[in-house]
């Protein structure tokens, strides 16, 4: 029997506060509501925004654990709209931290998935490495993991997935910039400007009809990277993709370095399975 998952992936500016964020998560969840999504993801640490100069200290402060206020607001936002929410966190838990993506669905939390494969700013802030085995999250009958941005390069990726049956992955990243990266639509009069926003391109575009992985592995995404600024220097390029299993890429929202061009977003698709 054919299988279908309708995905959608949600571009959010993080800079503010866990509630300003919650509120922009409740605002795409009833686009997504609206348009049928079902499952929707966003980006690494969405909640709180991801810093890279965030301290240990800045960590400890900020994390909260997945029974805490702000994941129960997240479970209100999946009841009201009929959504399932996939969510970035820095998370508490046994007294230590996480770099989480919490998975949020109508009736309650069903799981958390922690970052494995550490980026510096990870190391540095003391989160600890969380399991090589993926949270296997099922929906509709089709086996997802979330590989939660350097997870990418997980050992023997595609190989795990194979082993856990994984039908579909979500992929929420934080890749991101400097503020000095960053230019205004006025810079673009200029050959200097349109020159920085042409070169960034390839960084935060899919220019290519198909992912030569995906197809090859029959193992497509939906992946979505932080927006905004975090801190003091850095700052996020956004964009999301999502890709089928044929490899084939059914939805885009480019990245920018044009800051007036950031805003809140949301793409999707309705992706069938054999």
């Amino acid at each position: 029997m054919k299988r279908t998952l309708h995905v959608g992936a949600a571009l959010i500016d993080s800079s503010g506060t866990p509630q300003e964020n919650l509120e922009r998560i409740a605002q795409q969840a009833r686009i997504a509501e609206a348009i049928g999504v079902e499952v929707l993801l966003f980006a690494e640490v969405a909640l709180h925004g991801y810093d890279y100069e965030v301290t240990s200290e800045q960590v400890a402060a900020l994390a909260e654990t997945v029974e805490g206020e702000s994941c129960q607001r997240l479970v209100a936002i999946a009841a009201v709209h009929n959504v399932t929410l996939m969510v970035g966190m820095f998370e508490r838990a046994d007294g230590v931290f996480y770099n989480s993506h919490v998975v949020v669905g109508p009736q309650g939390i069903l799981g958390v998935q922690r970052k494995h494969c550490m980026a510096p700013v990870d190391e540095e802030a003391g989160i600890v490495r969380g399991p090589y085995e993926r949270t296997v999250f099922t929906f509709k009958g089709v086996r997802t993991a979330i590989l939660i941005c350097a997870d990418t390069g997980i050992k023997d990726r595609y190989g795990l997935m194979a082993r856990q049956g994984i039908d579909y992955t979500f992929i929420p990243t934080g890749g991101g910039g400097r503020v000095e990266d960053y230019i205004c639509e006025a810079d673009l009069a200029s050959d200097e400007g349109m020159a920085r926003h042409v070169a960034n391109l390839p960084r935060v575009f899919l220019s290519k009809p198909f992912d030569e992985q995906s197809r090859k592995h029959r193992l497509g995404f939906t992946a979505t990277n932080a927006m905004g600024r975090a801190g003091v220097n850095t700052c996020h390029q956004g964009h999301a993709t999502i890709v089928d299993n044929n490899g084939i890429i059914r939805a885009q929202a480019p990245g920018t370095i044009i800051r007036d061009h950031q805003h809140d977003t949301l793409i999707h698709a309705r992706l069938n399975f054999n």
